[in-house]
């Protein structure tokens, strides 16, 4: 055999078992050591707000729903990362979320993580035996200040859980995101 077909055969081809191991590890880590909880345009982490990850239908790469913005020209948005011209969209907040970063984004929010979203969006008094039971499972998910509303919005700008009267009352301002928690619900739900 020559030198030379000794180095190939030697040599660490992609198509040895060590090798395809070696490269699914490298898949199977988690989303921050893939890169995934960034938007790959301005480098900020994805969140429940205005850093949305959504997708551009035409190629699917995912961008930030504020850098999207930035791209939306005459109905149109231009993939940073391929260039695919995507046309007819009349708003990003019409473009499909990418599910499965942000339920990574969800499972990793602190407070949005500990909310138990069956407790709270099932949360009626008139449900339990006895006031007690209803204030040991449900009174932290109804808002004090407004006749015992659910409280299921959550704002990215001041990270809390409120009703919908307090939207108008305290997260009213631009820099607020509201985001419902029936939605994020759902969402968690199709991820199960």
């Amino acid at each position: 055999m020559s030198r030379e077909m000794e180095e190939v055969k030697g040599s660490s081809a992609p198509w040895r078992a060590e090798d395809r191991a070696v490269t699914f590890h490298k898949i199977k880590g988690d989303y921050t050591t893939r890169g995934l909880d960034i938007c790959h345009y301005c480098g900020l982490n994805f969140n429940v707000g205005e850093r949305i990850p959504r997708v551009i239908v035409g190629c699917g790469h995912t961008f930030c729903t504020s850098c999207l913005g930035y791209f939306l020209r005459n109905n149109r948005i231009r993939c940073p990362m391929c260039r695919k011209l995507l046309k007819g969209v009349d708003s990003v907040d019409k473009l499909p979320l990418n599910f499965n970063i942000l339920y990574e984004v969800v499972t990793k929010d602190p407070l949005l993580s500990s909310v138990n979203f069956e407790k709270c969006l099932q949360a009626d008094p008139d449900a339990y035996p006895d006031e007690e039971a209803y204030e040991r499972d449900c009174a932290m998910y109804m808002c004090q200040k407004h006749e015992q509303r659910i409280k299921h919005f959550y704002c990215s700008e001041h990270p809390s859980i409120f009703c919908r009267e307090c939207i108008k009352d305290l997260h009213n301002l631009d820099a607020c995101f509201v985001v419902d928690l029936y939605e994020i619900e759902k969402m968690r739900k199709l991820q199960q």
